[in-house]
């Protein structure tokens, strides 16, 4: 078992983390992810969801038009590049990542670990992780 280590503000944090962590564990167990205005939900704050980038259809497409005029060698480390995760991304990695969501335990009154078991290797990374645990809550992979 692999797992993802929480540190977390306050009770409030805490109960919304597992909120989204139980109902994620069970998108993909059920296979039924719902569409983002349902998942914004879990995250009840604008500074929450303002850690996302939420781009207009043109700034999407100068980003592409950038991305793909960017020699491929330089792209990942380009800084003009980089964005945050899209909010949809974010959802699309935990759909897509070939591991079971397990549980979230607190392990110190405040410390969680969101515990998950990989399917295949490699199986994604964590990344999906960080972006949705900002604010109130920090995140450290292990």
């Amino acid at each position: 078992m692999s797992f993802v280590e929480f540190t977390f503000d306050n009770e409030e944090a805490y109960a919304r983390l597992g909120a989204v962590v139980g109902a994620l564990a069970k998108a993909k167990a059920d296979d039924d992810f719902r569409d983002d205005e349902f998942w914004t939900r879990f995250f009840d704050d604008d500074d929450a969801l303002s850690r996302f980038w939420w781009p207009t259809e043109a700034e999407r497409h100068d980003w592409l038009r950038r991305w793909q005029t960017t020699p491929a060698d330089k792209r990942m480390d380009d800084p003009n590049l980089v964005t945050p995760w899209d909010f949809g991304s974010m959802i699309d990695a935990f759909r897509n990542g070939e591991y079971h969501l397990i549980r979230l335990r607190r392990v110190r009154p405040d410390h969680a670990r969101l515990e998950y078991e990989p399917h295949a290797y490699p199986y994604g990374e964590t990344g999906c992780v960080r972006p949705s645990s900002k604010g109130s809550a920090s995140v450290s992979p292990t």
